[in-house]
């Protein structure tokens, strides 16, 4: 690239960086002299020997006195779009007043506040945001919204009740600020904060669903059982069987069951896999799920959805098992 192209494409940087955006724009990108403009009739020209015609006043728009309440125009009207508060954590709800989010309890392991209190001063530290925290909650500044002289509050408000708690945050008014950038500046906080919660939520989730699972035979009750949640254990199952040489045919989760057919690997796939070979049947197979809160129970059933004998169970349970703890099987 020769210098003048280079000039060029630098000059025409430089103007789309100076452009504004629809959520930067306050203003309309047009002139303004409607504003001077007044209404200006003439007499209607009767030709003579003709009759005026007779008028209807009844859609007159009157005249504005001077003690109505006018609205803004011109320059002074802000064209931007409503700024909203987006609930983008599953499971969460704006508050009424859109003040606020509200989070709900679901997981045991951790108090909702104290994962919110987390989650809140990650949030800070993850955009170099300033933040200090209060008896009354934390006080910090916008960077994350590109305005660090703007300061937030924001608090935990719980509700033992609905088993929630709700962040909310409010701007701490600074001179001559409109009400509206105001709200507009803590709903774009909040949606930032959202995000943020949304994303280590996942995080957190993509680590559960690769960690080692348990699953032992339960020979007297002809079924295994995994040391783990419904959802989780689907997962592993949909995830793994292809790889142990089983083609599914039909899955319905919110019934429990998958209908496979068994093709069989090789002794050598068996080897690279570093698993047991299953020495079952080729055959169809249904494997059906039942949630057991804290545990899954799995059972196997031929293409009669009669039970499998034991040694076939066993012989499942041997190779899966075994699959079930592996992580570098997950994909």
């Amino acid at each position: 690239m020769n210098s003048k192209k280079m000039v060029i494409g630098l000059l025409a940087l430089g103007v789309l960086a100076g452009c504004s955006n629809p959520e930067t724009r306050t203003q309309a990108n047009r002139g303004f002299d409607y504003e001077d403009a007044s209404l200006r009739s003439t007499p209607l020209l009767i030709p003579a020997g003709l009759e005026a015609p007779a008028f209807n006043n009844e859609f007159v728009v009157p005249m504005l006195s001077d003690s109505a309440q006018r609205g803004v125009t011109g320059k002074a009207l802000d064209i931007r779009p409503p700024t909203q508060v987006l609930p983008l954590v599953r499971g969460s709800e704006v508050m009424e007043d859109a003040s606020g989010l509200w989070f709900y309890q679901q997981r045991l392991e951790q108090p909702l506040e104290q994962e919110l209190s987390q989650a809140l001063e990650s949030f800070f530290s993850n955009q170099d945001a300033e933040f200090r925290r209060d008896d009354q909650g934390w006080q910090s500044n916008g960077r994350p919204i590109g305005n660090a002289g703007q300061q937030f509050r924001w608090q935990l408000v719980p509700d033992a009740v609905r088993r929630a708690v709700a962040v909310q945050v409010s701007a701490l008014g600074r001179e001559g600020a409109l009400a509206q950038d105001q709200q507009r500046a803590e709903a774009s906080m909040l949606n930032a904060f959202s995000l943020s919660y949304q994303r280590e939520l996942g995080r957190q989730q993509s680590l559960l669903d690769r960690s080692p699972i348990k699953l032992e035979l339960d020979a007297p009750q002809g079924r295994l059982l995994a040391a783990e949640g419904y959802d989780r254990t689907w997962k592993r199952l949909a995830t793994l069987l292809p790889q142990l040489g089983f083609e599914l045919t039909n899955r319905q989760q919110a019934l429990g069951y998958l209908d496979v057919t068994f093709d069989g690997l090789s002794a050598g796939n068996w080897r690279e896999l570093g698993l047991p070979a299953m020495a079952i049947p080729e055959e169809e197979y249904r494997i059906q799920l039942g949630d057991l809160g804290n545990q899954t129970s799995i059972t196997l059933s031929d293409k009669d959805k009669a039970p499998v004998s034991g040694e076939v169970l066993s012989d499942f349970a041997t190779t899966l098992g075994q699959a079930f703890e592996r992580t570098d099987l997950i994909r």
